[in-house]
C-alpha cells in the first residue's frame, strides 16, 4: 500500500511540475505595444484564450492580399488568435454588413467609412473603444489628434482611421505624354471639358466623368466650392438650398453625353472595382478616385498613372478638397467579450505596428501614425510615394475642413443620385430635371 501511495505521490508531483513549466512556456503577458495586447483589464489571466475573429472589408485584390498577409503575421505573433477573413466587393459591402448586423452577426473587425460609420454607431452595432485606449491596449501616442477626432461620437471612439486620402483625378500619363497633352495640377471643370475634347481629337479615347466615384461625391464638391455643406451640422436637413449647385454637377454628365467625348453609359454600371474601370481597358484616359485607390489601379495597368486634384468650379469661394479618413476600423458590439478584447489588440496592431504596415504598405491611405509613416516611407513603391507626395501637396493650403459624417439617409440619396446620373447619361433626363428630383428626394428623406 505504501508503495502505491509513493507512486501516486510521484505522479501528482510530476504533473504539477509539468503544468507549471507548460504555463511558463505558453503564457505571455502582452503589454500595450505596436504588437497589440489582448488582455483588457488588470487581473485577467495571463494566458490569452483561443479566439477566431471575423474580419470584413471592401476593396481590391491588392488590399485583400496585403490584409491577409498582415493577419497571418499577427497569428504568428499571437497563435491564440486566428481570423475568418471575408473581403466583399465594394458595391455589395454595405448591404451585406447591414444584413449580418441585423442577424446579430456583425464581423468582430469591420472596415468602416467616415460617411457611414455614424449610422452603425447609432444602431448600437459598434463598440466604444475608450476603455481600450485608457488601459493601453490601443496606443495613440504617435497619432496626431487631427486624425482621431473623425471616429469619435460624444467623446467616445467608435472607429479609427487606417489612412488618409484625398479625392483626385487620376489619368494615364503615358498616353497623354505621347499625345503632348498636359493636365493642370488644379484643373477647373472648364479645363476638364477642354481636356476631354483634346484627348478625343488627338487619340480617339473618351473620358470618364466618374464611373467609380458616383455623382454624390461631385455634389459634395460642388456645394463645398460654394462655401456650404450638403447637410447641416446635425444631419437633419440640407445645408444649402441652391438647386444650381446640384444642376451643374449633372450638367457635367449631360455634357459627357451630348458632346460625344464621354464613355457610354453602360460603362458606369460595370465598374464594380477600380480594376474594372474603362481606364484599365483603355476606353478612358482618366478616372475619379480616392488617392489611396491609385495603388490598386496602377497594379492593374502597365501605363504610368499620375494624379491631380479633383476639378473645381471656377467661381469657387472655398476649396472643395478635404483630407478624409480613407477607411476606418471598428469593433462589433455584437461580439463576445473575448472577441472584443482580441479585436482591440488587432486594431492597435494595424495602427502602430511597423511590421504590419510594411505588409500593408499604405494601400488604404497614408498612415496616420507618424512613426509608421516615416518607417515605411522608403519601402513603399513608386505609386504609393506619389500618394504621399499628393497628400502633402493638398495639405499645403489647398483643402478645407472635412464635413461632418453623413446622416443615415445618405446611402439612399447616393443611390438616387446614381439612378439620376444614368438617366442623364442616356439622354432620358436633363441636368435641370435630375437636380430638381435630387433636391426633392433629399428633402423627403430628411423630413424637410
Amino acid at each position: 500500500m505504501k508503495k502505491y501511495l509513493a507512486i501516486l505521490l510521484a505522479i501528482v508531483m510530476a504533473c504539477t511540475i509539468l503544468a507549471a513549466c507548460g504555463g511558463n512556456a505558453s503564457s505571455t503577458t502582452q503589454p500595450a505595444s505596436s504588437e497589440g495586447a489582448v488582455s483588457s483589464s488588470a487581473g485577467e489571466p495571463a494566458t490569452a484564450p483561443d479566439v477566431t475573429l471575423s474580419f470584413s472589408w471592401w476593396g481590391n485584390q491588392t488590399r485583400t492580399e496585403r490584409t491577409e498577409g498582415a493577419c497571418n503575421l499577427y497569428t504568428e505573433l499571437h497563435p491564440n488568435v486566428t481570423f475568418e477573413l471575408n473581403p466583399i466587393t465594394g458595391k455589395e459591402y454595405w448591404d451585406k454588413l447591414t444584413a449580418l448586423a441585423a442577424g446579430g452577426n456583425a464581423p468582430a473587425l469591420q472596415q468602416q467609412d467616415y460617411d457611414r460609420f455614424l449610422v452603425f454607431q447609432q444602431k448600437g452595432i459598434l463598440e466604444g473603444m475608450n476603455a481600450y485606449v485608457d488601459n493601453g491596449t490601443i496606443d495613440l501616442t504617435d497619432i496626431p489628434e487631427v486624425y482621431l477626432s473623425g471616429g469619435q461620437v460624444d467623446g467616445q471612439y467608435y472607429a479609427f482611421n487606417l489612412g488618409v486620402n484625398v479625392p483626385c483625378l487620376v489619368y494615364n500619363k503615358t498616353m497623354l505624354d505621347a499625345a503632348g497633352i498636359t493636365v493642370p495640377e488644379q484643373p477647373t471643370w472648364d479645363d476638364f471639358h477642354a481636356l476631354a475634347k483634346e484627348v478625343y481629337e488627338k487619340t480617339g479615347v473618351k473620358t470618364s466623368y466618374g464611373t467609380y466615384y458616383g455623382p454624390q461625391h461631385q455634389i459634395r464638391m460642388s456645394v463645398r466650392n460654394a462655401g456650404q455643406h450638403v447637410y447641416n451640422e446635425d444631419g437633419t436637413a440640407l445645408g444649402f438650398d441652391d438647386v444650381s449647385l446640384v444642376e451643374r454637377v449633372f450638367a457635367n454628365y449631360e455634357y459627357s453625353y451630348t458632346s460625344g467625348y464621354g464613355v457610354p453609359g453602360e460603362m458606369y454600371t460595370g465598374a464594380t472595382s477600380v480594376e474594372l474601370g474603362p481606364i484599365v481597358t483603355g476606353d478612358s484616359w482618366c478616372e475619379f478616385l480616392s488617392s489611396n485607390q491609385v495603388v490598386a489601379l496602377q497594379a492593374a495597368m502597365e501605363d504610368e498613372l499620375a494624379m491631380v486634384m479633383n476639378p473645381e468650379f471656377a467661381d469657387k469661394t472655398m476649396d472643395a478638397a478635404y483630407l478624409k479618413p480613407s477607411v476606418m476600423i471598428s469593433i462589433s458590439a455584437q461580439s463576445t467579450q473575448e472577441e472584443k478584447d482580441a479585436a482591440a489588440a488587432v486594431v492597435d496592431y494595424l495602427l502602430n505596428s511597423v511590421e504590419a504596415n510594411e505588409i500593408l504598405l499604405a494601400e488604404r491611405g497614408v498612415p496616420i501614425n507618424t512613426t509608421v509613416r516615416e518607417a515605411i516611407a522608403d519601402k513603399v513603391d513608386e505609386t504609393t510615394k506619389k500618394t504621399f507626395d499628393f497628400i502633402s501637396f493638398v495639405e499645403d493650403g489647398r483643402c478645407s475642413e472635412i464635413d461632418s459624417p453623413d446622416p443615415s439617409c445618405a446611402s439612399e440619396l447616393d443611390a438616387t443620385a446614381k439612378v439620376l446620373m444614368d438617366e442623364v447619361l442616356y439622354g432620358n433626363k436633363t441636368a435641370a430635371q435630375a437636380a430638381e428630383e435630387w433636391m426633392a428626394k433629399a428633402n423627403t428623406l430628411l423630413g424637410a
